[in-house]
């Protein structure tokens, strides 16, 4: 009985080792040869408005399209998670040329929104514009609010 129970255990043992990957150097099957073609882009997510305290100001998006007439639409292949604690924000993406959208909220009681630019309490701006994106380089750019 033991004899069988240390067979079987050396029948399954096999049949484990072979049913994994190859390991047997030569065994080029698996090698993925592609190539990426991508580049990186780096967006500086930076706004400066004065006349009220930095934090009731919040960031609220960042988002990505590939077209004008899809960041009018609001078809956005990428959207950052936006946070204060965060600058830069960076995305690999193909060569090309890329549309963005951030937007900022203010958060401060009665008219102070409004004194600086906002349309009101609890009013957003928005930056947005065209970026590259060259293969094989970090194209650093930043959000440009008016």
């Amino acid at each position: 009985m033991k004899t069988i129970s240390i067979r079987l255990l050396l029948i399954l043992m096999l049949g484990a080792l072979l049913s994994c990957d190859k390991i047997w150097p030569g065994d080029d099957d698996d090698v993925i040869t592609d190539v990426k073609h991508t580049g990186i882009l780096d967006m500086a997510f930076i706004y400066r408005v004065s006349g009220i305290p930095p934090s009731r100001l919040k960031k609220v998006d960042l988002c990505l399209a590939y077209t004008a007439d899809n960041l009018y639409n609001g078809i956005f292949f990428v959207q950052a998670n936006v946070s204060d604690a965060v600058v830069h924000y960076r995305f690999e993406l193909p060569p090309g040329d890329y549309f963005y959208y951030a937007t900022v909220i203010c958060l401060c009681e009665g008219d102070s929104c409004k004194y600086v630019g906002f349309p009101g309490q609890y009013g957003h701006i928005a930056a947005g514009g065209k970026v590259t994106v060259e293969e094989g380089r970090i194209s650093n750019f930043a959000t440009n609010f008016h």
